[in-house]
């Protein structure tokens, strides 16, 4: 059986994912510092050449996993959304499930947090950090804001708050996951999400106050 010849295109777009899937690796053992260029490479099998074919520079190719991350996430919150919702509480609870569980599916959480070390040091590097959080940002505050709009509830915060607040929520609870598991375990970290999501967003229209019966005057003797 004959191997089918991959297109240009095709060819090009398996080299970036190799290259990815090696820098992800190098990264997470190195650190984003000390991987080279050279390592990320090695590592997938090509050269400098078809990296820099593919990348500008290592940092380019660290945002592009952080991104790919963030629209994996994504697209989990925008197909709960977008479906029919029938009960607000059903889908409070979808919501609170489907962002107890990144935790364990994240593969970016110590990228995450050498990013933030690395801008310390770093202000080209800071002031590109900075873009994607706000893009991020916005991401989540959108979701905010729609899940309060379909459930007409009153929000705890405003919605941009509540986003940062649970981006920074969910990679210190999935760094402390793989640093310190026989401290927060997984049942606790699914514990510990769910529950501040919901606290959260999840604030019920406070009730219409119940009428008064008029008192009348009480007529002179």
């Amino acid at each position: 059986m004959t191997r089918q010849r991959l297109s240009r295109e095709q060819s090009r777009e398996q080299t970036r994912e190799r290259l990815l899937e090696a820098a992800h690796a190098v990264f997470m053992q190195k650190g984003f510092a000390l991987a080279s260029v050279e390592d990320i490479s090695t590592a997938a099998g090509y050269s400098r050449g078809a990296f820099y074919s593919n990348f500008d520079d290592k940092t380019q190719l660290f945002f592009e996993l952080l991104r790919r991350e963030g629209e994996s996430i994504d697209r989990g919150f925008q197909r709960i959304l977008e479906a029919p919702m029938t009960d607000a509480a059903v889908l409070e609870d979808e919501l609170a499930a489907q962002y107890s569980r990144l935790y364990r599916d994240d593969k970016c959480s110590l990228l995450w947090m050498e990013a933030r070390i690395v801008a310390l040091r770093d202000e080209k590097f800071r002031a590109q950090l900075d873009g994607f959080l706000e893009e991020r940002y916005r991401q989540i505050t959108g979701f905010v804001e729609a899940y309060g709009q379909l459930t007409g509830t009153t929000l705890s915060a405003p919605p941009r708050e509540i986003a940062i607040g649970l981006m920074a929520l969910c990679e210190g609870v999935s760094f402390s996951y793989r640093c310190v598991p026989h401290i927060v375990d997984g049942k606790t970290a699914e514990s510990v999400l769910s529950w501040f999501l919901k606290a959260s967003i999840a604030v019920p229209p406070a009730p219409a106050p119940a009428p008064t019966k008029p008192v009348g005057r009480k007529r002179a003797s």
